[in-house]
């Protein structure tokens, strides 16, 4: 496996671009959080792309595959997709597309994907894609109050029925 640079994909009726620095500002990511892609994106452990409707319209949202393990054959998919453009089907199609590129292109085992309890949606497009849920991380991660945060784990690999 070699991810090397990030190349242009279709999905149904979007343009999956790479991510740039001035992408992850007009979609409005904390500059911490936006700092942190796009140096896992420079070091070579993750693959991020802009959701747009073309290649000259701005993008709503980003998908990616982070922590690229070429040993392993393993990443995490993850992403974003601004409030106005959600329950439109765009993270379904994009999603599609990026898992069809890491087990086919990429050759990955495993994709996973850590998601909060709270977010219904996230867990059902999950479903839809063919992840089965793996369990809970108590107390993973700091929430916006700067409390501890469960997270749940998901996992489809290659050799899982499409769905």
């Amino acid at each position: 496996m070699q991810p090397g640079a990030t190349p242009l994909l279709k999905a149904e009726g979007l343009i999956l671009r790479p991510l740039s620095q001035r992408d992850a500002g007009a979609l409005g990511l904390e500059p911490a959080v936006a700092e942190s892609l796009l140096a896992e994106a420079q070091r070579g452990s993750a693959l991020l792309w802009l959701l747009a409707p073309n290649p000259r319209q701005p993008g709503f949202g980003w998908i990616g595959l982070r922590g690229l393990d070429g040993l392993h054959r393993r990443a995490s998919l993850g992403g974003l997709v601004r409030p106005e453009q959600r329950r439109q089907g765009h993270m379904l199609a994009a999603a599609r597309r990026v898992l069809d590129y890491g087990f086919q292109d990429l050759r990955l085992h495993r994709i996973g994907a850590r998601l909060d309890p709270e977010n219904a949606a996230g867990q059902a497009l999950l479903a839809r894609l063919g992840f089965q849920p793996e369990g809970r991380l108590r107390g993973y991660r700091s929430g916006a109050d700067g409390g501890p945060r469960d997270v749940l784990l998901f996992s489809r690999l290659a050799s899982d029925a499409a769905p």
